[in-house]
């Protein structure tokens, strides 16, 4: 967590690589609206070409940065919990990624509808609405914004593809992008080729070697585990 957390604070690559995804997605972008048939969302069904654009991110460490949070469990010998992240979210003063609001805002320009979506809890709606304000980044209407409230990410998707044709999806998790995603590496892995053809052009994915499904799906998903049993199965998956 210490590397992972410097790498994201402090390193020139880190900012080479956000700002080249977020180029991309602006290319991409062009090129999607002059493209009635491009569609980033698996869960876009029928005849889509003629449905408004819109696009659909990811928040934490997509377009908000959190890792001052993470710099706090380090420095406090901690480690995550709903508690102390419910905390650091209601301070509503996490920065934006670096690239975001320039990309976003020119999605706004082109009159792309913009959708938030977020493991976040529904409970800190107020605050992380706060956070987005505070920023001026794009937000025409309060209910694009998508919190944890029992749908998942892929239900979220089909809900906006009835409306919009969905451009271009952007996150760090798999589950930004393609249901089934919570499983094991091995699988994970295998899902990510599967969709090859995808990465780079309707799907931009952003680094996160702090946290997420990569980490979990290494001790199955239980988090529960004491920090000396998530370890063991760490060292098991490391390949000499």
């Amino acid at each position: 967590m210490l590397n992972a957390t410097l790498w994201q604070q402090t390193s020139a690559e880190y900012v080479g690589v956000v700002s080249q995804a977020w180029q991309l997605a602006q290319h991409n972008l062009d090129k999607a609206l002059a493209d009635p048939q491009w569609s980033a969302a698996l869960e876009q069904t029928g005849d889509y070409s003629r449905l408004p654009p819109a696009i659909m991110l990811d928040l934490d460490e997509t377009v908000l940065d959190n890792t001052a949070y993470e710099a706090r469990i380090i420095k406090q010998f901690g480690q995550y919990t709903h508690g102390s992240f419910a905390d650091w979210c209601r301070e509503s003063n996490a920065p934006a990624v670096t690239g975001a609001k320039a990309f976003l805002d020119y999605a706004a320009e082109q009159d792309v509808a913009i959708f938030y979506y977020s493991a976040r809890r529904e409970k800190l709606r107020d605050c992380t609405l706060r956070n987005l304000h505070e920023l001026h980044l794009p937000l025409s209407d309060e209910s694009r914004l998508f919190l944890n409230s029992g749908s998942s990410k892929a239900d979220y998707r089909t809900r906006v593809a009835k409306q919009y044709r969905i451009l271009l999806l952007v996150g760090d998790n798999m589950e930004d992008f393609v249901d089934g995603s919570k499983t094991s590496p091995g699988n994970r892995r295998t899902l990510t080729h599967d969709y090859v053809d995808r990465w780079g052009r309707q799907w931009i994915i952003l680094p996160n070697p702090m946290y997420g499904h990569w980490e979990s799906s290494i001790y199955n998903f239980d988090y529960a585990l004491p920090r000396e049993e998530q370890l063991r199965y760490k060292m098991q998956e490391l390949v000499e």
